[in-house]
């Protein structure tokens, strides 16, 4: 079995090191078009904060960690061309075009950030923030520059985790965005309190506008956005979002799915049979509702390849589930953490459900570092199955998410919730814990 992975960060090279385990006798390489293969990316503003003090350390393997393991890394090298009916691929690297033959193939070609389309978007000092490369760049223009002014576009998850970053590090940092509720993935009545969040921590907030142009000859000096404002920028970071790399895709005749993600089944195969993707580059199954949806997040990610990797040289024997989309990020002192679907995807679906929101202690109310915790419910009406939450506390204590999520990937509902056996202690939680409080109310309503 000689099985070909194109892509190396997270997914790849999951389903590359899963497959080894699973059949030691496949001759196994990636394909990798970047400087470098798994990287840990979710950790890149925390080396933008100082926190990381070297950004080796996000390369989680080497190349050299892989082929002491017998799988192969063709590092730096692009994939161009892959014919399915002979089984062979053609990639372009260091060492000029190699043909690899294969048996099965697995894509993980990851995502690209999303540009803004806008006038001189290529300046020097311009940059998104989604490869370790990305980074690097980052730090060489900062080292290189005198930087005191930032500008961040977009007030997604890395958005405002690099704008965490930047006030630590003591810039004067603006934040732009579109929207006017931040983060925009979230119910409004939950994260009302992150403008003043931002305020107290000297961030400048401009939004409800966009950016129409950037300023610069050559090295980027500001922006000018729909308001007519000109912001000046020593540096100007991007975070508007992803696209999924499916031209490679596209170019074999897979079919796509939601946001031009690749479609794939349970099993992780896409429309070719032997031709498996994962990662950044496809989808997932939503617990919720059984729909396809696109979340780029590393967890899921890996445990896509490691689905993608068994069923490429085992069979189809692994199904990975379906999923609830728990996702966790921090900002300052608090963390922010969803599962499910919150109301507004609820109302656009047009599901009939209930909710409740509810504030409470994380910790015994006597204890010293006690915090103020937001819990909100949302489960349908008809059955009180789960349908999402989200919660907003203490950095420490928002990881409570993880039990709502567990019981939406059963299809548990809200009684179900309110049955879960919490541990308690008063550094941890009340007696009463703030997820049971919300439940119980929610079986009172």
């Amino acid at each position: 079995m000689r099985l070909a992975v194109v892509g190396g960060i997270a997914a790849g090279t999951s389903a590359a090191a899963k497959a080894k385990r699973v059949s030691k006798s496949s001759e196994i390489a990636i394909f990798e078009a970047g400087r470098f293969v798994s990287v840990g990316a979710c950790g890149m503003p925390y080396r933008l904060s100082g926190d990381i003090k070297d950004p080796m350390k996000l390369v989680v393997r080497t190349k050299e960690d892989f082929e002491k393991s017998g799988i192969k890394v063709f590092l730096g090298y692009r994939v161009v061309d892959i014919d399915i009916s002979k089984g062979l691929l053609e990639a372009v690297g260091p060492e000029g075009r190699i043909n690899y033959q294969f048996d099965k193939l697995i894509l993980a070609t990851g995502a690209t950030a999303r540009k803004l389309g806008v006038p001189n978007e290529d300046l020097e000092g311009i940059f998104n923030l989604k490869s370790l490369e990305d980074l690097l760049s980052i730090e060489n223009f900062m080292a290189q520059n005198e930087v005191r002014d930032i500008v961040v576009v977009g007030s997604g998850f890395i958005g405002l985790e690099v704008i965490d970053a930047f006030v630590k590090r003591g810039f004067n940092v603006t934040s732009v965005d579109i929207v006017t509720s931040v983060p925009p993935n979230f119910d409004e009545d939950v994260v009302e309190i992150v403008p003043s969040l931002l305020d107290s921590h000297g961030v400048r907030r401009i939004w409800g506008v966009s950016v129409i142009e950037f300023l610069g000859d050559g090295k980027v000096k500001g922006c000018r956005l729909s308001n007519g404002e000109e912001l000046k920028a020593d540096m100007v970071i991007v975070s508007v979002g992803f696209r999924p790399n499916v031209e490679l895709a596209q170019k074999i005749g897979l079919e796509l799915s939601v946001n031009n993600s690749i479609r794939v089944n349970e099993y992780m195969e896409t429309s070719i049979e032997g031709v498996y993707a994962c990662g950044d580059c496809t989808h997932s199954y939503s617990a919720v509702t059984g729909e396809p949806i696109y979340l780029p997040l590393g967890s899921l990610a890996n445990r896509h390849g490691r689905v993608a990797g068994t069923n490429a040289v085992a069979g189809n024997r692994v199904k990975m589930p379906k999923i609830a989309g728990s996702s966790v990020f921090k900002l300052f002192n608090l963390g922010f953490a969803r599962t499910g679907f919150v109301e507004k995807e609820l109302k656009a679906r047009n599901i009939d459900y209930d909710k409740v929101l509810i504030k409470a202690r994380d910790k015994a109310h006597y204890y010293p570092t006690a915090g103020d915790i937001i819990v909100k419910l949302m489960w349908e009406k008809s059955t009180g199955r789960l349908l999402g939450g989200e919660i907003v506390g203490p950095v420490e204590a928002v990881k409570r998410i993880d039990v709502i999520g567990a019981v939406i990937c059963l299809g548990g509902t809200v009684e179900d919730l309110a049955r879960v056996d919490m541990a308690y202690s008063p550094p941890f939680s009340p007696v009463w814990d703030p997820v049971t409080v919300a439940a119980n109310q929610a079986l009172r309503d």
